[in-house]
């Protein structure tokens, strides 16, 4: 039963090779069955004029303390960017780092969110990019072609810099939380489409669907090979039934929230067990509906990976 588990070292984050040898570490200590590659959230948007503070706390993010768009008219300038502006370059740098010391050993995917999901965190707060969007469709609509064109051109990039495939997060977008059908399928699809047509040849590109109340069955036309989301939310459709609808691997059953981060180690044996034979017909790879806390307990970390070794 391949498996894998990923998390954020927020106070190695702020270097390719801290962020690097972190990644590593954690490799080498559980052994995972693929790597997802965690780099600091607001990479995305440092080069547009984004200002952050670095943490230096394992426990706390890296801030962002000024935000590009802060008003509507920011949204013009917009530049479409390269590959060689530094936190992208800085990406690309620890990919090969990490490359070159695990070889062929598993599949290397980099974290990259969705031209939307970028917009959203160009702004401060979500409201500031639902106003826009919903009173400036053409100029959010302009902003969008110029993320995704930056991005496409990013991710065929990390494919040339060792990646395997990309991991492509709709972070909190793709969500009737925030937005209703219709709008993802305005402002969202036709631009995940574009960037992932251009690194479609990829090995192992994963799509992860964030939050609950997610839109999962607007992406079964996705050119992807693994789809993973919180299947344990009651709110989403289960592993079996996502399956069915979506044709993939489907990647998750593992309650990060409470069974990881609170539950004994005895526990997180007992379940792990359970979610594999109840999903002994899904074609899946056994993981986490999304990134799990840094302070996850060791012990229970180490009991999901001898849970699966065991069976």
């Amino acid at each position: 039963m391949p498996i894998s588990l990923w998390r954020h070292f927020y106070d190695k984050e702020s270097s390719a090779s801290e962020l690097a040898e972190a990644m590593i570490a954690f490799q080498k200590k559980y052994d995972w069955d693929f790597m997802k590659v965690n780099p600091r959230a607001s990479y995305h948007i440092e080069s547009w004029g984004a200002k952050i503070k670095f943490s230096q706390n394992p426990l706390i993010k890296t801030k962002v303390i000024e935000y590009p768009v802060k008003k509507t008219e920011d949204w013009k300038r917009l530049k479409v960017l390269n590959s060689a502006d530094k936190a992208s370059a800085e990406q690309l740098k620890a990919l090969k780092l990490i490359k070159k010391r695990l070889k062929a050993e598993i599949f290397i995917v980099e974290t990259i969110f969705t031209p939307l999901s970028i917009a959203g965190d160009l702004v401060k707060e979500e409201k500031d990019l639902l106003k826009d969007l919903r009173k400036e469709p053409e100029l959010i609509h302009t902003a969008l072609e110029i993320i995704t064109e930056t991005y496409s051109d990013f991710a065929v990039e990390c494919l040339n810099a060792g990646a395997d495939g990309i991991f492509y997060a709709t972070t909190e977008w793709a969500t009737k939380n925030i937005l209703t059908e219709e709008e993802y399928l305005e402002f969202g699809k036709p631009y995940d489409l574009k960037l992932l047509q251009k690194i479609e040849s990829a090995e192992f590109n994963i799509l992860h669907i964030c939050k609950s109340h997610n839109f999962l069955t607007l992406f079964t036309d996705y050119p992807v090979r693994v789809v993973n989301w919180d299947s344990i939310d009651p709110t989403n459709l289960n592993l079996k039934e996502g399956e069915k609808i979506l044709n993939k691997i489907v990647l998750g059953g593992i309650d990060q929230e409470n069974l990881l981060l609170k539950g004994t180690s005895d526990k997180v044996t007992k379940e792990i067990k359970e979610i594999i034979e109840l999903n002994q017909k899904v074609n899946f790879i056994l993981g986490p509906g999304c990134v799990i806390y840094p302070h996850t307990p060791e012990e229970n970390l180490e009991a999901v990976r001898r849970a699966v070794e065991n069976l």
